[in-house]
C-alpha cells in the first residue's frame, strides 16, 4: 500500500476526531440551552406557584393535662408533684373524596414557556368522632396544607347541612409547613361530621395528593393530552387521548400504613410530618421537548460524519477519482451544521417542522457541492437520495425511542453490507493505482 494512500488514511481520521469535537461542542451548546430554559420556568413558577402537593385535612388537637409524678430527694422522702402534660395529636379523617379538574395554560420568558394550571377542586370528607378525657384542655382546628400558599386563589368550606365555615391563613405552625386551618370547636367531633370544600389552587407542572384518609378516593381531569402519572400509587383506572385524561386512584390504609404515615420525620426537631412518601399525582410533561429530541439528535452525529467520510472514500475507490481533504472536511462540516440548524430552529418552531427544513437545507447544500465531485446529474441524485434516506432514518430513530436501538444497529449493518459490497473486487494493486491516478 502507498505512502500516499496511507498518508491520506491518516488526515481522514485526523478530520474525523475534528468534526466529532465541533460535534460535541454543539451538543455543549444545546445542553447550555436547555439549561437556560430549565431556569426560566423555575423563574416563572417562583413567581406563580410552583408545583403543588395537597395535603389534609388532618385534625388537629392541641391538649395539655395535669400529670401527677412521685420524686424522691436525696433522705429518701416522696413528695408528689403535679405537671402539665402534652397530649397533642393528630387525627386523621376516615375517608377522603377529591374531584379536580386541571385548566391548562402556558407562559412565556421571552422564547421559553412553562406549563401553569388551575385545579379547580371538589373535596368531602368525614370526619372520626373524638371526646376529651375528663380533665384535658384541648382546642381543635383542622389543617390543609399545600407546598406553595400563594397557589391558594379561592377556598370556601361548608358543613353537612350547608353553613359556611371560615377559614384562616396558615397551619398554627404545627405539622404541616403552609397551607389554611379551620378552627372548631371541640364539640364539633362529639359525632361524626361531614366537610365540603371548594378550591382553586394554582400550580406548574405538577400536581400531587396524600391519601392521607383511611379510605381515599381522588378523581383528576384535565385537557392536557401528555400526562406522567407517578408517585408511590399509580392510578387505578385512566384514559388518555388527544382531548386529555382522566385518572382515578382508590387507595386504603391496608396500602399507606394507617398512623405510622404522621411518624416525624427522622433528625427533625421540628413537628413536621412525614407524608410525602405515600404522595401520587401527574405532571403535565411535553413528550416533543426540544432540547431532548436535539440532543438525541447529536448523539447520532458522529455516524453521520463517518458515514459522510466513509461514503466518499469508497467513491473516491471505486470512480477512482480523486477526492480533495479540504472536500472531506467541507462536507463534513455541512453535517455538523446541520446540528446547529436544527437546535436553531427548534426554538422558534415545531421540532418536525426545523427537522425538515435543517435537513432540506444540509441536503440541497452536500448535493449541490458534490456534483463537482461525481459530475454527473445521475452521480448528483444518487447522492443527495442517500443523504435523504439518513437523515429520514434519523428522523424515525428520534421519534420511535423504544426502538431506536434496534433501527440504529440495523442501519449500520444496511450500510456496512453496501460498503462491502462496493469493495469486494478491492486489491492492494487497485488502491496503488488508485493513489497513483490521484
Amino acid at each position: 500500500m502507498g505512502k500516499i494512500f496511507k498518508s491520506k488514511i491518516f488526515v481522514l481520521i485526523a478530520m474525523a476526531f475534528a468534526l466529532i469535537i465541533a460535534l460535541n461542542q454543539i451538543e455543549s451548546k444545546v445542553q447550555e440551552r436547555g439549561e437556560t430554559r430549565n431556569a426560566a420556568v423555575r423563574s416563572i413558577a417562583e413567581q406563580y406557584a410552583t408545583e403543588q402537593h395537597w395535603i389534609g385535612p388532618l385534625i388537629s388537637i392541641s391538649c395539655s393535662e395535669m400529670k401527677t409524678i412521685t420524686e424522691t430527694d436525696s433522705k429518701g422522702h416522696e413528695k408528689l408533684l403535679h405537671q402539665p402534660h402534652d397530649c397533642s395529636q393528630i387525627i386523621r379523617p376516615k375517608n377522603l373524596v377529591i374531584q379536580s379538574k386541571l385548566e391548562v395554560n402556558e407562559r412565556y420568558r421571552g422564547i421559553y414557556k412553562a406549563r401553569v394550571y388551575l385545579a379547580k377542586i371538589k373535596l368531602k370528607t368525614t370526619l372520626p368522632s373524638y371526646i376529651p378525657k375528663p380533665g384535658q384542655t384541648v382546642s381543635t382546628s383542622l389543617l390543609f396544607g399545600v407546598s406553595d400558599a400563594r397557589g391558594l386563589k379561592h377556598i370556601a368550606l361548608t358543613n353537612a347541612s350547608g353553613q359556611k365555615l371560615e377559614a384562616k391563613p396558615g397551619v398554627l405552625g404545627r405539622f404541616l409547613t403552609a397551607g389554611f386551618s379551620l378552627p372548631l370547636a371541640v364539640q364539633n367531633f362529639e359525632k361524626e361530621q361531614t366537610i365540603n370544600a371548594d378550591l382553586e389552587i394554582a400550580g406548574s407542572n405538577r400536581l400531587d395528593f396524600s391519601p392521607i384518609a383511611e379510605q381515599n378516593d381522588f378523581f383528576i381531569q384535565s385537557s392536557w393530552p401528555h400526562p406522567n402519572f407517578d408517585g408511590k400509587f399509580l392510578p387505578e383506572n385512566r384514559e388518555v387521548s388527544a382531548n386529555g385524561f382522566n385518572a382515578r386512584w382508590r387507595v386504603n390504609d391496608f396500602a399507606t400504613g394507617g398512623n405510622t404515615m404522621l411518624s416525624h420525620k427522622a433528625g427533625q426537631q421540628s413537628e413536621e410530618i412525614n407524608i410525602d412518601t405515600n404522595s401520587m399525582g401527574v405532571s403535565l410533561i411535553d413528550p416533543i421537548d426540544t432540547y431532548t429530541q436535539t440532543n438525541r439528535a447529536v448523539r447520532y452525529g458522529f455516524l453521520f460524519i463517518l458515514m459522510t467520510i466513509g461514503g466518499f472514500f469508497i467513491f473516491e475507490m471505486v470512480k477512482q477519482k480523486t477526492v480533495h481533504p479540504l472536500q472531506y472536511l467541507l462536507v463534513g462540516l455541512a453535517v455538523v451544521i446541520f446540528f446547529l440548524l436544527l437546535l436553531a430552529l427548534s426554538e422558534h418552531l415545531a421540532f418536525a417542522t426545523s427537522y425538515m427544513i435543517a435537513a432540506f437545507a444540509c441536503v440541497a447544500l452536500i448535493s449541490a457541492y458534490g456534483k463537482s465531485i461525481v459530475t454527473t446529474w445521475a452521480g448528483t441524485a444518487i447522492l443527495a437520495a442517500a443523504y435523504s434516506g439518513l437523515y429520514y432514518a434519523l428522523y424515525l430513530m428520534l421519534n420511535s425511542e423504544d426502538y431506536a436501538l434496534l433501527m440504529g444497529a440495523w442501519l449500520i449493518f444496511a450500510i456496512l453490507a453496501l460498503a462491502m459490497y462496493l469493495t469486494r473486487k478491492f486489491s492492494a494493486k487497485s488502491v496503488n493505482t488508485t493513489t497513483i491516478d490521484g
